[in-house]
């Protein structure tokens, strides 16, 4: 006993941390991707800021709408709360036929962490040095060119269905259940391309592993040296990024909310996070944004995309 209580004065965070029930944070994705990254950077400094331990739980499935879901359907008491993304909370409910929820009503939406841009990766073997040499195989050959993506109805997805439409190249979709299962098949060879957040294949691309061929950021991109925009390339409509916050379900005590949009913001301006971020290739916004600015950001960004999903046919089963 006398060792335990040793333990929690040297270090009392620890006991601060575990001072009420754990709270989960429901991750959209498989491990590896920018909401699994996001997570893991995060999570820790917030349970420290809040006093509860926080448990970190992957819901893939569906582009992350099973997940999202989970996160819709559980007790506004705190207990439980989530990464919110792009995908599940921007664009993959536009596709679905039925949505099991609405992603600006059915959600609190506490403060946003970070943007990252698409970057086009292809193996490092693969033959294609440029987005040219990529688009030119992909209009000769009969089965043109896979490119995998997180999910139908993604971010990238629709990047990728956008650039096959506008050059005229066979571009065939594969989708996976998050960033880390698609870039493991692209270093493997299996599919010829990835579209993807930035997060979660910095190591891939500095590694040596996957070639970077375009990146959607709107202006020349420092962490990419050499990397072309797609809009110095001739299609500025691909020219988006993707977000990533910390949501909950909908109804949440406002002082809750208010609690974890204070934390974050401090938590995203430390050196030691900022760091850890942009390795992983996300970037914390320019300003802190209130819980309701955020919100905002999530309905904006379904009304923006709604055209697109429709004029792409995008449907997700």
């Amino acid at each position: 006993m006398r060792a335990l209580l040793a333990l929690l004065l040297v270090i009392p965070g620890l006991a601060h941390a575990q001072s009420g029930p754990a709270i989960r944070m429901i991750v959209p994705f498989a491990p590896g991707g920018a909401s699994d990254v996001t997570a893991r950077i995060v999570a820790p400094p917030l349970s420290a800021a809040l006093g509860r331990t926080i448990v970190v739980e992957n819901r893939p499935g569906a582009g992350g709408m099973l997940g999202a879901e989970a996160m819709a359907r559980a007790a506004p008491d705190g207990n439980t709360i989530g990464i919110s993304n792009t995908s599940p909370h921007g664009i993959v409910p536009l596709a679905a036929a039925n949505p099991p929820y609405d992603s600006d009503r059915d959600f609190t939406h506490m403060a946003m962490v970070a943007e990252t841009p698409t970057v086009l990766l292809v193996p490092a073997a693969s033959p294609y040095r440029t987005l040219a040499d990529f688009l030119a195989a992909a209009k000769s050959r009969a089965q043109g060119l896979s490119f995998a993506s997180t999910g139908v109805g993604s971010l990238q997805h629709l990047q990728g269905e956008m650039l096959g439409s506008l050059t005229g190249a066979r571009l065939v979709h594969v989708p996976y259940r998050g960033t880390g299962p698609a870039l493991q098949d692209l270093i493997g060879g299996t599919v010829d391309s990835l579209l993807t957040p930035l997060a979660g294949t910095t190591g891939a691309i500095t590694g040596g592993q996957a070639r970077a061929l375009a990146v959607s950021s709107t202006d020349a991109f420092a962490p990419l040296p050499g990397v072309p925009t797609y809009a110095s390339l001739g299609f500025p409509a691909l020219s988006a990024t993707s977000w990533t916050g910390v949501s909950g379900p909908r109804g949440m005590d406002p002082a809750f909310v208010a609690r974890v949009n204070a934390a974050v913001a401090r938590i995203v301006t430390e050196a030691d996070t900022v760091q850890r971020l942009e390795a992983a290739g996300l970037y914390p916004p320019a300003r802190a944004l209130s819980a309701a600015e955020f919100q905002a950001v999530v309905a904006d960004f379904a009304r923006v995309w709604a055209p697109v999903v429709k004029a792409a046919g995008v449907q997700q089963n």
